[in-house]
């Protein structure tokens, strides 16, 4: 006896605690939304999203927030919706019983701007070497690598590059990311070089901000000595008034540089 009326009382347990979530769950579905609360992350110095292109595509998805009901918001599809702008890296959406929706955002960190061959394909190349779009919003303060990159060439992305040294020996995409990290933390060179132009012979020519002369970089094989080749020679060998004497500054051999006058 004593059996059943535990089994009974467990039973009236279950079933009260479903009836009681199943009230609140419909009770909360039923909140009225408030104006969102939108936190974006700008920390890595970029601003590609702003609230009101987060709330502009938040319209466009049917999302006023105007006496909307909690139930109609949809977590999942707001996340995926934000994933697709540009610049955007993580996007995570809650929703409290107060009514409050709160949207997080962490931006991605463009490190490199690729512009292909006759210019109407550009992309950058983020800290991770994966490509992401231009925005119509804002535009990166990064290199720029341009010339003869052609597109057939960059097809895969730099994990799949190292992965395959038959792919890796056709493209350049590998060569942009490496010296775009270089430039990320060498301030002077990333002030300095205002263009990184590919050749026919996928070598890198570098324009300098300051000076009349164009650098022969080469490949990225030991780019990082070659950065502090440049480095030093800019901020301790060269008197900036002499720079406009020379036409061309070679670094491709790593032991030294050669100066050509005009």
């Amino acid at each position: 006896m004593k059996k059943i009326l535990k089994i009974s009382a467990w039973s009236l347990f279950v079933i009260g605690t479903m009836a009681l979530l199943g009230f609140v769950d419909g009770n909360y579905e039923a909140i009225t939304c408030t104006s969102p609360v939108i936190t974006i992350d700008k920390s890595n110095g970029h601003d590609f999203v702003t609230e009101d292109l987060v709330l502009e595509k938040m319209n466009d998805m049917g999302y006023s927030f105007d006496n909307q009901l909690m139930g109609d918001i949809e977590i999942d599809r707001i996340e995926q919706s934000l994933l697709d702008m540009p610049g955007v890296k993580n996007a995570e959406v809650f929703k409290y019983n107060s009514g409050v929706v709160q949207i997080d955002i962490t931006q991605r960190k463009p490190i490199a701007r690729v512009i292909m061959k006759g210019g109407l394909i550009s992309f950058y190349l983020d800290e991770n070497g994966e490509k992401m779009p231009l925005s119509d919003n804002y535009v990166a303060k990064v290199p720029v690598f341009n010339g003869e990159i052609k597109e057939s060439r960059n097809k895969h992305s730099i994990d799949e590059l190292n992965e395959n040294d038959s792919l890796k020996a056709i493209s350049v995409l590998d060569d942009i990311y490496e010296v775009a990290q270089l430039f990320e933390v060498n301030e002077f060179m990333r002030a300095q070089i205002v263009q990184v132009y590919f050749n026919n012979d996928n070598e890198m020519e570098m324009i300098p901000r300051v000076g009349n002369h164009r650098i022969l970089f080469g490949d990225s094989k030991n780019a990082d000595i070659k950065f502090k080749k440049m480095t030093r020679f800019y901020t301790e060998v060269i008197n900036p008034k002499e720079l406009n004497l020379y036409d061309t500054l070679n670094i491709k051999y790593i032991n030294q540089i050669i100066c050509s006058k005009r």
